[in-house]
């Protein structure tokens, strides 16, 4: 069985209004990807893609000949959205391992900075919520969000101002990570006063708590390790997990019993740690899809990184920052990075363990775990230094 590798990373980095299509800023970011591998565009054997909003921007059909991929001998799509984003990494390392490709190529990038309505727009267009949801003003994420964390606050006994107060933690540490990266797009000052001072979008949500919208794409490139120099080969997927709870998108937020909880995390943490031969909480960093602020919470508890209902607790004197006990999110996330769906997540913990970070390395780093859902559907990935 062939050792797959990380073997190039491409970005184009997140920004409000680029004025560009995805298309654009797609191969913008697959030929950085390809030359950072050190290998040509003809070899590339087998592309893998998220499963909803990639194939309508970018098919393979319109990439092959506009890359000149004349060796593809595997394709494939994962699942939607973010946890379809990282469940394309661990796939394009499982087609690899099995030696039935070489070099797998790997994208994703939106548009929805300058021409897309984002999320609240696919929502929007589900049946269900279409009908009987929004015309009760029950419309959009941060509605559902706002929803979970006073359902969380009411279920393990916190008061207006702890819930707050935990919130306001997850929001500033974004904000001080994003300063220490070089690209990020929201990079102003965010302390405690100033997310005070905004005004609720959804109680109790304030803007800081919702993520961006931004314009950016990423690539990546998966080969066999005999196939690419060996500076190439410092990150490998130690192990991986994905997790689909039986409900429907369009139901997950507003009818499952189970929140606060997230079910299928949990149950990729265990698959995690059996792979990968250790606990998510035993990873150097954690890059975890935070679309609000109460995301990064739920998360945190449901892959036994922080106790149920006590993250308050262990999110105090600043423990998810860089230099902190639980560094999460160290580019600034979804929150003040660059809203890219968990691509950007990835990009970030494969430079963290190439100890290349832009500006915000953690120190030391050898493993770190990237998750995405978090939602019916869940995918995790634990990285790791080959070298580790």
């Amino acid at each position: 069985m062939a050792t797959a590798v990380v073997s190039g990373l491409g970005e184009v980095h997140p920004q409000r209004r680029s004025g560009r299509h995805a298309q654009s800023l797609l191969l913008e970011a697959i030929d950085a990807a390809i030359a950072d591998a050190g290998i040509a565009r003809a070899d590339i054997d087998g592309v893998i893609t998220e499963a909803m909003l990639t194939p309508p921007v970018l098919t393979v059909d319109k990439l092959a000949p506009a890359l000149g991929l004349d060796s593809l001998r595997y394709q494939g799509l994962s699942s939607p959205v973010g946890a379809g984003i990282l469940l394309a990494v661990a796939q394009a390392h499982s087609v690899v391992e099995a030696g039935l490709a070489r070099h797998v190529l790997t994208f994703f990038g939106v548009d929805w900075g300058t021409h897309g309505s984002g999320p609240a727009g696919i929502h929007g267009a589900m049946d269900a919520k279409r009908e009987v949801e929004y015309p009760i003003g029950f419309s959009g994420p941060q509605l559902y969000f706002a929803t979970m964390a006073t359902r969380y606050a009411h279920r393990y006994g916190l008061s207006a101002a702890e819930l707050e107060d935990l919130l306001c933690r997850v929001a500033t540490s974004a904000r001080r990570n994003a300063q220490r990266h070089a690209h990020a797009q929201a990079r102003d000052e965010l302390g405690p006063d100033d997310y005070r001072a905004q005004p609720y979008f959804a109680q109790p949500l304030r803007r800081a708590d919702i993520s961006l919208l931004s314009d950016g794409a990423v690539a990546m490139v998966v080969s066999a390790g005999d196939a690419v120099a060996a500076e190439k080969r410092v990150v490998t997927l130690a192990g991986w997990g994905h997790a689909v709870q039986p409900l429907p998108d369009e139901a997950f937020y507003t009818q499952s019993r189970d929140l606060p909880h997230l079910p299928a995390t949990e149950a990729v943490a265990a698959t995690v740690a059996e792979r990968a031969g250790q606990d998510v909480a035993s990873a150097d960093m954690f890059q975890l899809y935070d679309c609000f602020t109460m995301a990064t919470v739920v998360q945190l508890e449901a892959l036994g990184i922080t106790k149920p209902g006590r993250t308050l607790e262990a999110v105090a004197g600043r423990q998810l920052d860089i230099g902190g006990a639980l560094p999460t999110n160290t580019h600034g996330g979804l929150l003040s990075h660059g809203y890219l769906l968990g691509a950007a997540h990835v990009s970030e913990a494969v430079r963290q363990l190439r100890h290349e970070a832009l500006g915000n390395q953690v120190k030391d780093a050898t493993t770190a775990f990237v998750g995405a859902g978090p939602g019916r559907q869940y995918t995790g990935l634990l990285f790791r230094r080959t070298d580790a």
